[in-house]
């Protein structure tokens, strides 16, 4: 029997949490174990590294406090919108893929106490893993006396509880602006824009030209003894108490404010977007059923495809990896022939990632499978309208960075060429051969995948060293 009273706020963020537990089991299906011994691994030398490293670690707290204080911020401005960017996805599926929340607003529950667990929800499933990767650390450290670093579990604490508030004003402005037909997909594309901005931040380094990179760091120095706001998240990490409280103040707040504010708001949005949508009459029918059949099927498949939640934003992601990557190998590498050969691989192995991505609408996530199977319809015809799209979704895409490496590295053409194509091939065998099975819509979930796995990475990454080496040789 639960300790917690039923409808109370713990009783709430218990059920969230419990649900967003078993979302991640479900991911992990098959290697629950695997996973847990990976996890349980990895925080324990976590601890052991914070442990050893602990003089070292305090002795930065108090050397070069100019040029802390501004790493820290850097440091904390990175962490923030890649909490906002998880904050961001979280919203939209308590949006649009929860299966509680009719129940929930129809229950005997004010929507305020409703929306402020949900929050608390989102704020602990948004910095869980960064989460989990500093606090061993800093769990290290205290074990061994050191508490210099202490003020690092509240900010992160504040700062979760702040992209929680914020990305649920985000969400709910999109919705009452856009509709809940366009929210999902603005959202989206707004997470991705946070989450780019995370990552570009820790490549800046490596992407800025060194003039322009020494001249910002000089005049982001802070001078009057970091008084202003912006330096309290850093002074607060140093363990400064008022910044402390300040950040925790601004954290508890803005998730009262929200919860307060946008609980009308996140109702109607919720109410929209479980009715029914408006019924229309369909135009251009006819032609859509000319051409032959495997017209026909081609012109589905790549309306399925295009209609992807989320299909730009992780093909983004695919190429935001590139290029910091062969920016980094061009400055590094001067004219040496490792630079070649590494902007060769990361492209392969870049192709394979994309050609994965844009495989899984038509053959892993065909939620009409058990239609398609029964109907009158040859197998292969079908099989032949999913490669077309495909391949021609990668032709367009893929060859991207090919133009770009034809213009600038014309040696590295072929080489480039064959690799990519032999990865996306690959993928597309993988695919093809071993299509996953699915579940029905109404339960939720998916069977992992034959080309999402430890085998297609380690394809992907073979066919780039492959490139590599004929880059090297031709």
């Amino acid at each position: 029997m639960s300790l917690l009273t039923p409808g109370s706020t713990l009783w709430l963020l218990g059920h969230d949490l419990r649900l967003a537990g078993r979302d991640m089991r479900a991911a992990g299906r098959g290697r629950s174990a695997t996973v847990a011994t990976v996890l349980l691994t990895t925080i324990l030398l976590l601890h052991a590294v914070g442990f050893l490293t602990a003089p070292l670690l305090a002795r930065l707290h108090d050397e070069r406090r100019a040029d802390l204080l501004l790493v820290l911020s850097i440091c904390v401005g990175g962490a923030f919108t890649l909490f906002l960017s998880k904050a961001i996805s979280e919203s939209i599926d308590a949006l649009y893929q929860r299966g509680d929340l009719d129940l929930l607003l129809s229950s005997p529950m004010p929507m305020r106490r409703v929306l402020v667990t949900r929050l608390c929800a989102i704020a602990v499933i948004a910095g869980f893993l960064p989460i989990l990767l500093v606090v061993p650390l800093l769990n290290g450290m205290v074990l061994r006396g050191y508490f210099v670093w202490a003020g690092t579990y509240a900010v992160l604490a504040a700062l979760a509880l702040t992209a929680a508030a914020t990305g649920a004003t985000l969400t709910f402005g999109l919705l009452s602006l856009l509709g809940p037909r366009w929210t999902r997909l603005a959202a989206r594309v707004l997470a991705t824009f946070f989450g780019a901005t995370s990552f570009l931040a820790t490549q800046a380094r490596l992407l800025l030209p060194t003039g322009l990179r020494d001249t910002l760091w000089l005049s982001l120095q802070p001078a009057h003894g970091a008084a202003w706001p912006q330096w309290w998240p850093a002074r607060a990490l140093l363990g400064e108490a008022a910044p402390m409280a300040a950040l925790a103040a601004v954290g508890i707040g803005a998730v009262l404010l929200v919860s307060r504010g946008l609980g009308h708001v996140y109702a109607t949005g919720v109410l929209n977007t479980l009715s029914l949508p408006r019924a229309r009459a369909a135009t251009g029918v006819a032609g859509r059923f000319r051409g032959g059949l495997l017209s026909i099927l081609s012109r589905k498949e790549a309306r399925l495809l295009f209609r992807h939640p989320g299909l730009a934003a992780q093909v983004f992601y695919q190429f935001l990896f590139l290029v910091p990557g062969a920016v980094a190998l061009t400055r590094m590498g001067g004219a040496t022939s490792q630079t070649p050969a590494g902007i060769v691989f990361l492209t392969a192995l870049m192709t394979g990632r994309i050609a994965k991505i844009l495989v899984a609408p038509p053959f892993e996530a065909d939620q009409a499978q058990a239609l398609t199977a029964t109907a009158p319809v040859p197998a292969r015809t079908l099989l032949h309208a999913k490669l077309i799209v495909s391949i021609a979704a990668l032709a367009v895409v893929g060859g991207l960075p090919l133009l770009v490496i034809g213009a600038r590295l014309p040696r590295l053409l072929p080489a480039a060429c064959l690799s990519c194509a032999a990865a996306a091939a690959t993928r597309l065998l993988l695919a093809a051969r071993r299509p996953a099975t699915l579940r029905r819509p109404g339960m939720q979930g998916r069977m992992p995948a034959s080309a999402d796995g430890m085998l297609g990475v380690m394809i992907d990454i073979g066919w780039g060293f492959a490139g590599a080496i004929l880059s090297a040789v031709i």
